[in-house]
């Protein structure tokens, strides 16, 4: 396998056959953004023929519109000039805007569980320090490097930990946790070894019963599953969590459906059913790359047709300032209901369109008409506080609006507003 940075996919003939305006984006863009790619992308992936127009090179390669205008004329116009030190400052400028509830980071004894979060009542989120460092490749849409990778990495270091055992006391002290979610960046990019040593503890809790792992590994570099030199050894790794008496539920991140289309990704998926690890699918709505139902529609019966479960549409909330990667609600919601329409109806176990929030998981459910006026419906899936979940909340209707609003706020209990209030 081979990894590409920004400069050294420049040396590639990838980058030689992409018109002189797609180079000059591609070197300024990659001055701001984090640049992630591998030899299974670009020789399988990507339609160099319609580059920069095919939809995995915009999975894969940051675009303009990720910042204002503005900002790139001046970028553009400090690299004619052959200055960079605009395209730093702008990367500085750029936040760690990932909001990081921080009564929802456990404590055991007053003293904060590193690298764990805990939005709901019965999952954990662990974030061991190696699965938070990349990926195989990185998304163009994916605001978690602010978060994790190079001068934007927080300085408090609450976000990994290093020592397989840290959770453990709080898990043993809260047997109401019977999920727990490995995630972070991806953590198959640890080899099957290093991976083992942090699932084994878990698989002595009694009280957790599943164990999750999130990647977008499938879609990236199935090669993990098949020819990678401890292929062999992961799938044990999956085997061997089963014989524990734990649900292995793996939870695959696909964007578009050419991700599935190869007989690599087939036979990893294949490989990784025979272990009985069952494959569950989620996937972003992104403007530009699968935001039409036509390819939901074809994405979710792929899925179903490789006995996969496809499981979620996520809607992006906030997290990018410019709202390039944002579909309007009502044309999310109309691109949900009629890739249904095209499916058969084992695609209805997916849940969506569905906001990616920190705390709550909020349903787009419909639009509702009351005394002559429209409403969007929001339904909250799941929430750390029980009295929200199922709560319903009707927003104006506009079908141009990418925002539904504040939805911590919208679905946190007031009496928990109060107390937060109080303590700031």
């Amino acid at each position: 396998m081979t990894f590409y940075s920004s400069h050294t996919f420049k040396k590639t003939r990838y980058y030689q056959q992409l018109p002189q305006s797609e180079q000059v984006a591609f070197d300024i863009l990659t001055e701001v953004f984090h640049f992630k790619t591998n030899t299974y992308v670009l020789e399988n992936l990507i339609d160099w023929d319609k580059a920069p127009q095919d939809p995995i090179y915009q999975l894969n390669f940051p675009s303009p519109s990720m910042l204002s205008s503005r900002n790139y004329q001046l970028l553009l116009d400090a690299y004619q000039r052959g200055d960079i030190n605009f395209a730093h400052a702008i990367r500085k400028h750029k936040p760690a805007d990932v909001p990081i509830h921080q009564q929802r980071i456990p404590r055991l004894q007053g003293a904060l569980i590193k690298g764990t979060y805990q939005a709901f009542p019965n999952l954990l989120f662990l974030f061991p320090d190696p699965m938070t460092k990349t990926c195989h490749a990185y998304c163009s849409y994916c605001y978690r490097w602010k978060q994790f990778v190079g001068d934007t990495l927080r300085s408090d270091q609450t976000y990994s930990y290093d020592d397989p055992h840290t959770p453990i006391p709080y898990l043993k002290a809260h047997p109401e946790i019977t999920n727990v979610l490995f995630t972070g960046a991806d953590p198959l990019v640890l080899s099957a070894n290093k991976l083992q040593q942090f699932i084994e503890p878990i698989l002595a809790i009694d009280t957790v019963r599943v164990v999750q792992i999130s990647t977008k590994s499938l879609g990236w570099w199935p090669h993990r599953f098949t020819t990678d030199p401890d292929a062999e050894q992961l799938l044990r790794l999956f085997e061997h969590i089963q014989s524990k008496g734990k649900h292995l539920s793996l939870t695959a991140h696909f964007t578009h459906p050419r991700e599935l289309e190869n007989s690599i990704v087939k036979q990893a998926i294949r490989r990784i059913q025979s272990t009985g690890a069952v494959i569950r699918c989620q996937g972003p709505l992104v403007a530009g790359i699968n935001d039409s139902p036509k390819t939901w529609a074809t994405l979710w019966n792929y899925q179903i047709d490789l006995g996969l479960i496809p499981s979620y549409m996520f809607i992006e909330s906030g997290h990018n300032h410019e709202a390039s990667f944002r579909v309007p609600l009502a044309k999310a919601l109309s691109i949900f209901q009629k890739a249904q329409q095209q499916t058969t109806g084992l695609t209805h176990s997916v849940q969506g369109p569905v906001f990616m929030n920190d705390i709550h998981r909020v349903l787009l459910d419909g639009i509702v008409a009351i005394d002559h006026k429209k409403f969007f419906v929001l339904k909250c899936l799941q929430s750390p506080y029980p009295e929200s979940e199922g709560q319903i909340e009707l927003i104006p209707y506009d079908k141009h609006t990418r925002s539904a609003g504040d939805l911590v706020k919208m679905f946190t209990p007031q009496e928990v507003l109060n107390e937060a209030y109080l303590a700031s």
